[in-house]
């Protein structure tokens, strides 16, 4: 893979605000090795504000992120809207935490490729219904719906036309519960 397009050069800028824009869509996911999302259409604004010791970035993000419904496994394009926050110093980079990135000392770039991906993820709900949020602009599949319908009434069925007891296993629990 080439140099990547998301690489701030921070080296020579001076002290003050800086403005970087990024477009992740779906060239930036299939590099991402075992990433959840295949398509994306996104646009974040990066603030870096670059002091003597100390570098401070905003990231504002907006788009869609292509997702399955969990319910029917219908395609719906999800709207992405976060606004993040990444503190960079020099120093140690064993000292680095969630909040603040500690690079070393005399590296003059940073590549935020990471973060993106990261704050893009934290940005998608857990649950991924879309009829629970807008009933009338999604609608989940009926047929896909009835398809699983009729296989969890076909599991219970199985389940309730099984044999109650195995012999063997009551032969075993008459010898463990004699023991107690």
């Amino acid at each position: 893979m080439g140099k990547s397009q998301y690489i701030i050069q921070f080296g020579g800028l001076p002290v003050g605000l800086h403005d970087f824009d990024f477009e992740v869509n779906d060239s930036f996911f299939a590099n991402i090795e075992n990433s959840e999302i295949s398509t994306a259409a996104i646009d974040v604004s990066a603030r870096l504000t670059k002091q003597n010791n100390l570098l401070q970035m905003h990231f504002s993000i907006e788009g869609t992120v292509g997702m399955d419904c969990d319910r029917c496994l219908k395609n719906f394009d999800f709207p992405v809207d976060a606004e993040e926050n990444l503190v960079i110093k020099h120093g140690n980079p064993e000292e680095s935490t969630d909040e603040i990135l500690v690079i070393p000392e005399g590296q003059e770039e940073f590549d935020v490729a990471h973060y993106l991906y990261e704050y893009i993820v934290l940005a998608l709900p857990a649950r991924r219904v879309p009829c629970e949020i807008d009933s009338e602009e999604f609608v989940c599949d009926k047929e896909t719906l009835d398809k699983l319908n009729e296989v969890a009434a076909g599991q219970e069925k199985e389940e309730t036309n099984e044999e109650p007891n195995n012999p063997m296993w009551e032969q075993l629990n008459k010898i463990k519960f004699n023991k107690n």
